[in-house]
């Protein structure tokens, strides 16, 4: 009798050594792609997580902290709180540097029990009074804040505004308040009495049509504090200061342990390209790194390459249409022209005889 050694296997499928060699490295592969689709996941994270404020920046903050800091005793005197516009392009870093305004002062205060004295909070895209009760709602961490009816609704705002002791409520995306031409004046109206009546301090943060809000109520705007302004960096004004915003971010990269070096972001050649192709909004900045960043974890790199800066703006800048050109590429292109006229230049003229 032949033992069960001598059995033949080749015909049974569990003992298919080809077969369970190709599943063995398709789990390999499936698990290295998870694991390389989390260290993605991370990378964004701590790139989106880098905060270094520029002078913009620091003017809203200081904008924001007057507001909040006077409204105790603005209140108390029964006189009307501060309404401060700030608007501004997308990516100019009004939004970040307002959500990071507050997680400092939220966690630097020995704030009271159920107290919020700065809240935030993002318009919905309805654009109703009802929208905006529950937004504020929601930022004073209230249960529900859609039940009601949008009237009782806004009622139920205003009593947790007092209720929560907020001094600052930060209105982002201000502008969808202007969604319905036939609401904004009413919506404009009722922050106008929470500014008059002295329950809290105001900032509205948004794009610059919210502009067409304040102008359908001419009586919040004749409230309005002198606006904080965030323009586009500029190169010939702004060259300093983004250089040392681009140093820093790089070393905030490093400092995250994605790259192993710095990658010269702060060098004036390169930080002049990468402004250029930002169109001067920070955000847009934030974006290119970010793809860059991306890139190079897919590739297993360490370090990121003027190359690599350059395939980012085509990836993100250029395929989203905030640029119609490379400025990486064309500087390129133009090193390439000026090597060949300085060779023209430079060679040996030819005689009539054809000789050097």
């Amino acid at each position: 009798m032949s033992s069960h050694m001598d059995e033949d296997y080749r015909d049974d499928p569990d003992h298919d050594e080809a077969a369970i060699e190709t599943l063995a490295s398709a789990i390999t592969e499936r698990d290295a792609k998870a694991q390389l689709r989390k260290l993605i996941a991370t990378r964004r994270v701590a790139v989106r997580a880098i905060h270094l404020p520029f002078a913009a920046q620091q003017d809203l903050e200081d904008a924001l902290d007057e507001a909040w800091c006077g409204a105790v005793e603005l209140r108390n005197a029964g006189l009307p709180q501060p309404a401060v516009p700030i608007l501004a392009d997308s990516f100019s870093g009004k939004s970040s540097g307002a959500r990071n305004y507050v997680k400092k002062v939220m966690g630097s205060l020995d704030a009271g029990p159920g107290t919020i004295p700065v809240v935030y909070a993002k318009l919905d895209t309805d654009g109703t009074v009802g929208s905006l009760a529950a937004d504020i709602l929601r930022g004073c961490g209230e249960k529900r804040p859609n039940s009601l009816s949008g009237e009782k609704r806004w009622d139920r705002a205003r009593q947790a505004i007092r209720k929560r002791g907020v001094c600052l409520l930060i209105l982002d995306e201000f502008q969808r308040a202007g969604r319905r031409p036939t609401i904004s004046p009413v919506i404009a109206g009722k922050l106008l009495d929470i500014v008059d009546d002295g329950d809290c301090a105001c900032a509205f943060l948004g794009k610059t049509t919210a502009e067409d809000v304040f102008a359908s109520c001419p009586d919040l705007k004749n409230r309005l504090d002198s606006p904080v302004k965030m323009p586009r960096l500029r190169w010939i004004t702004d060259s300093a200061e983004f250089m040392a915003f681009a140093e820093g971010f790089d070393q905030a990269l490093v400092d995250a342990d994605i790259i192993d070096l710095k990658s010269g972001l702060g060098d004036a050649d390169t930080a002049q390209l990468l402004l250029e192709a930002s169109n001067g909004l920070i955000g847009q900045f934030s974006r290119i790194i970010e793809t860059a960043v991306i890139a190079i974890t897919r590739e297993g790199q360490r370090v990121i390459t003027r190359q690599d800066l350059s395939d980012a703006v085509d990836d993100w800048a250029i395929a989203n249409g905030r640029i119609g050109y490379n400025p990486f590429t064309q500087a390129r292109e133009e090193r390439s022209a000026d090597k060949e006229l300085d060779g023209a230049e430079n060679a040996e003229p030819v005689n009539d005889e054809g000789e050097g």
